[in-house]
C-alpha cells in the first residue's frame, strides 16, 4: 500500500473517532467549542497587534484585559437588570397568559357574532384557538428557556480561558492540520482554508455586532415608549437577529405578546418599533458590515435553516448558514478535484 493512501486512510480514521468522541462527550464539550470559535474570532486581532511589534503572548494578554473588562461591566451592569426582569416576569406570566387567553376569546365572540356560515364560523373559531395556543406557548417556552440560556452561559466563563490556550498555540494548532496533508497538495488546502475562513470571520463578526446593535436599538426604542421588560426584548431580539430571514419574526413574536398582555395599543407600538428597526438594519447597518456575503443562493438558505432548525432547533438555525457556506466551498473543490479539474486549471491560471 502507498505512503498516500495509508496517509488518507489514517486521515478518515483520525475524522471518524474524532467525531464519535466529540458526539460521546457532548455534554461537556461545549466549553472547548466555544473556546475554539472565541480564538478563532479573535486571531486576526492577536496578528494585528503582533505586526505592530507585540509579542504572541503580550498580543494575547492585552485583547483579554479589554475582554474581562467588557465582561465584567456587562456582569454588573446588565445580567442583575435582566435577572430582575425575568424574576418580575414569572410571577405575573399567569395574568399575562389569561390576559392574552381574553383577546383571544373576545376574537372568537366578534366572530361567531358576525353572520357567517356556520362551518366558515367554525374554521376560524379552531384556527383562533389553535393560534392563541400556539402563541401562549411560544411565549411561555421563550421566557422559560432564557434563566437557563442565562445559566449555560455563565457555565461558559471556562471558555475564554481555554481560548487563550488555543490562541498562544493557534499558528502550530493550523500548521499541524496542514501536515496532515499530502505536500503537493497542501498548496492547495491552504487555499481553501484561506477562502473558508474570509467568508466565515466576516460572517460571523459582522452578524455579532449587527446583532448586539439590533437588540440595543429595539430595547432603547421600547424602552422609550414605555414598555416593561425592555431589556429582555432587546436581548431575546438580537439574539434571534443571528437568524437571517426568520430572525426578526421569530424575535418578534414573543415581543410583541409581551407588549399585548399590558395592551393592544403597547403591542401596535412595539411592532412598530421592531419594524422600525429591521427595516434600518436590513437596508443600512446589515449591508454595510457584509454579515450575509456568504455566496449562498437565497433559497439554499432558506433550506439550510429550515434543515437546521429541524435538526436541532434555534441552536441549529444559527450555525446553518456558516456551515452551509462551508459546505459549498468543500463540495466546489472536490467536484473540481473529481470530475472537472480542467475547469479548475483554467480558472486558477
Amino acid at each position: 500500500m502507498k505512503r498516500s493512501q495509508i496517509r488518507w486512510i489514517f486521515i478518515a480514521l483520525l475524522v471518524l473517532l474524532s467525531g464519535f468522541f466529540l458526539f460521546s462527550v457532548k455534554d461537556i464539550i461545549s466549553p472547548f467549542v466555544v473556546g475554539v470559535v472565541l480564538a478563532y474570532l479573535l486571531s486576526p486581532l492577536v496578528t494585528s497587534l503582533e505586526k505592530k511589534g507585540l509579542s504572541r503572548r503580550s498580543s494575547v494578554a492585552v485583547i483579554f484585559i479589554w475582554i474581562t473588562v467588557l465582561f465584567t461591566l456587562l456582569m454588573f451592569l446588565l445580567l442583575p437588570k435582566l435577572y430582575t426582569e425575568l424574576g418580575k416576569l414569572a410571577v405575573v406570566l399567569p395574568e399575562r397568559f389569561q390576559v392574552i387567553y381574553d383577546y383571544g376569546q373576545n376574537a372568537k365572540e366578534y366572530y361567531g357574532q358576525t353572520g357567517l356560515p356556520g362551518e366558515v364560523s367554525k374554521l376560524i373559531d379552531d384556527k383562533l384557538v389553535q393560534g392563541q395556543s400556539f402563541l401562549i406557548n411560544w411565549l411561555k417556552n421563550v421566557v422559560e428557556d432564557l434563566p437557563g440560556l442565562l445559566s449555560y452561559i455563565g457555565l461558559m466563563i471556562l471558555s475564554p480561558i481555554l481560548a487563550i490556550y488555543f490562541l498562544l498555540d493557534w499558528k502550530k494548532i493550523t500548521e499541524g492540520v496542514i501536515q496532515l496533508v499530502p505536500g503537493k497538495m497542501r498548496g492547495e488546502w491552504y487555499r481553501l482554508l484561506q477562502e473558508v475562513d474570509f467568508i466565515i470571520q466576516r460572517y460571523i463578526q459582522g452578524n455579532i455586532i449587527d446583532a448586539a446593535l439590533v437588540g440595543f436599538i429595539i430595547g432603547f426604542g421600547v424602552k422609550l415608549i414605555g414598555m416593561e421588560y425592555a431589556l429582555l426584548i432587546g436581548v431575546i431580539c438580537g439574539i434571534t437577529n443571528l437568524i437571517p430571514y426568520f430572525g426578526p419574526i421569530l424575535g418578534g413574536i414573543p415581543s410583541v405578546l409581551l407588549a399585548l398582555s399590558k395592551s393592544p395599543m403597547m403591542a401596535m407600538k412595539v411592532a412598530l418599533v421592531i419594524f422600525i428597526v429591521q427595516q434600518i438594519d436590513g437596508n443600512i447597518i446589515n449591508p454595510r458590515l457584509m454579515s450575509n456575503k456568504v455566496g449562498l443562493h437565497p433559497l439554499w438558505v432558506v433550506f439550510a435553516l429550515l434543515a437546521g432548525g429541524e435538526l436541532d432547533g434555534i441552536m441549529g438555525m444559527l450555525v446553518a448558514i456558516p456551515l452551509a457556506a462551508i459546505l459549498k466551498i468543500i463540495f466546489r473543490e472536490i467536484y473540481y478535484y473529481l470530475v472537472s479539474p480542467k475547469v479548475l486549471k483554467s480558472s486558477k491560471e
